[in-house]
């Protein structure tokens, strides 16, 4: 499973029953988005190597206070991500690059261990509402502003203009705006747990 999950096999793939919990400090990854990682924590190292020679998949939950030193399960949100790692580098210093991509928004609905790792059971989260003529509105909308946005921050690709402008789905372009832009990890985390479409 190295190579990238097309929109479909994201949608055909069945999340196991349980999974590893990699805890996130100040990152939130969204579905459908890719996202380098750096890991360093022992117990995360194991969790990453475990994964690698499994199914490649993990939950990925951002902390709530940063300094948590060692993350347990009452530092964590409830709502995360499930993601695939696609790559996996060793750095000399002993610490890992991985790469993942984002698959399903989830929520921790049981916790099953926390040794070597937390492993839980997830459920995944829908988005709820409908597709109404004035979501398709504010899509457009945000398509627009979003633009403007990339027009005038340097350090954002022209070709995110034409991405944003290819996303039909109100939840898939709320995660491409808000894993590109600058903006606090609890915000991230407010958009990723928000399920009304319309919302």
């Amino acid at each position: 499973m190295t190579e990238l999950l097309t929109e479909e096999r994201i949608e055909e793939l069945e999340l196991p029953d349980e999974l590893p919990v990699l805890p996130l400090k100040e990152t939130v990854v969204f579905p459908q988005s890719m996202t380098p990682l750096a890991i360093g924590q022992d117990r995360s190292i194991k969790l990453i190597e475990d994964a690698v020679d499994g199914e490649r998949l993990v939950a990925l939950v951002t902390v709530k206070n940063p300094e948590a030193e060692q993350p347990g399960w009452d530092d964590l949100y409830e709502v995360g991500t499930a993601a695939a790692i696609h790559k996996m580098i060793r750095v000399p210093d002993g610490t890992l690059r991985i790469l993942v991509q984002g698959v399903r928004r989830i929520r921790i609905e049981d916790r099953v261990g926390d040794d070597p790792y937390l492993l839980g059971r997830f459920e995944e989260v829908p988005d709820e509402g409908e597709e109404t003529p004035e979501v398709e509105a504010l899509v457009r909308n945000v398509q627009t502003l979003f633009g403007r946005v990339i027009a005038l921050v340097p350090y954002l690709p022209d070709e995110l203009e034409i991405a944003a402008a290819n996303v039909d789905e109100p939840s898939a372009l709320s995660y491409l705006v808000a894993s590109t832009l600058r903006i606090k990890t609890d915000e991230k985390q407010h958009l990723l747990e928000l399920t009304d479409v319309g919302a």
